[in-house]
């Protein structure tokens, strides 16, 4: 008899443990407004925090009106800055959160605000983005000054390949006169070998007929590393060898092999705010001190979710020019573009 009632006791502890509600192992979110909810974090995606609770619908909350929270469970919490973690989510102080990955003892103390997205699904990246652009300036009275440029650029990004195209056209005339037409573009394969180097072919054109050249044509091989690639900020080193061949409207056709070293920035200042430029550098190999430099940089400002605000500068220079031609080409470029 002691036996059986032994055995019903355990039967009934048993099924009351299985079967209870599990409060005590609920998530627990603070609001602003002193209000406390007990649930289970599902996911946080744009601003919006989505919580499921047994005695409601889920519930989605502004993450402004949220003032802590804790977690029991596992969450993949990404932050600004482009690192992911996956683990349990405790406030510390001073508004101040831990999180220690489930499989490393790696623990970082992070700011709410700094969390973009919890259990966010996964985006399957674009292989395919680029843009076109278009400005132009028209100015009457003293000057008559015509100017137009118009340009793009496409990127595909695959898992070790790389392909990116670029060209832009400008044309300046005034008081009737042509004053500047030249065409410029660019094409690179990278081939990766790990995150942080890869190989590189490179292809330049130029056609500018007050740099008195009917085409320049600067091809080569290359390496590259990553040195930072995260949501804000990109940088990149590369250093080969190039070819170049000028076709010359006048004067002697040449070819000679120059050195490459090119730094590719991009920053992210804010959502509608990013600068990127790109610095190449060609070294002459056959005339030590000679050398020719191109640098472009751009400031995009957002206006919608595809058109931008693109104001660039272009700069081209090289120590050895002719005589006839000026060893700096600097200009200002206010466009409208439009990404896809």
């Amino acid at each position: 008899m002691k036996f059986k009632n032994i055995c019903y006791t355990s039967l009934f502890v048993f099924c009351f443990l299985l079967f209870a509600p599990k409060h005590g192992y609920s998530d627990e979110i603070y609001l602003k407004n002193m209000d406390k909810i007990s649930g289970k974090v599902l996911t946080l995606s744009k601003g919006i925090l989505k919580i499921s609770t047994p005695y409601s619908k889920s519930i989605e909350l502004d993450k402004s009106q949220v003032k802590s929270l804790r977690t029991n469970h596992s969450v993949r919490v990404q932050l600004e800055n482009g690192w992911s973690v996956k683990g349990k989510l405790n406030p510390t102080k001073d508004g101040l959160y831990s999180i220690k990955g489930a499989n490393s003892s790696r623990r970082a103390i992070i700011p709410f605000e700094e969390i973009i997205s919890i259990n966010a699904p996964k985006v399957k990246p674009k292989i395919w983005k680029g843009k076109v652009y278009a400005g132009g300036s028209h100015q009457t009275g003293n000057t008559d000054r015509l100017t137009i440029s118009f340009g793009g650029e496409g990127k595909l990004k695959l898992d070790t390949e790389r392909f990116e195209v670029k060209f832009r056209t400008i044309y300046t005339e005034e008081d009737d006169k042509i004053t500047s037409r030249n065409t410029f573009g660019r094409g690179q394969y990278n081939h990766f070998f790990n995150d942080k180097w890869y190989g590189l072919l490179s292809l330049e054109a130029l056609k500018d007929k007050f740099k008195n050249l009917n085409l320049r044509l600067a091809i080569g091989p290359g390496v590259g590393y990553v040195v930072w690639d995260d949501q804000v900020k990109n940088l990149s080193l590369e250093a080969g060898l190039t070819y170049f061949s000028e076709d010359l409207k006048t004067g002697v056709d040449t070819q000679f092999m120059t050195g490459r070293f090119a730094g590719i920035f991009d920053f992210q200042f804010s959502e509608i705010l990013s600068f990127n430029n790109k610095t190449i550098l060609f070294p002459s190999l056959e005339n030590v001190g000679d050398y020719k430099l191109r640098n472009e940089a751009e400031l995009n400002t957002r206006l919608a979710e595809a058109w931008a605000l693109n104001l660039s500068h272009i700069l081209d220079y090289d120590n050895a020019a002719p005589v006839d031609v000026k060893a700096t080409d600097s200009i200002f470029i206010l466009a409208l573009q439009y990404d896809f």
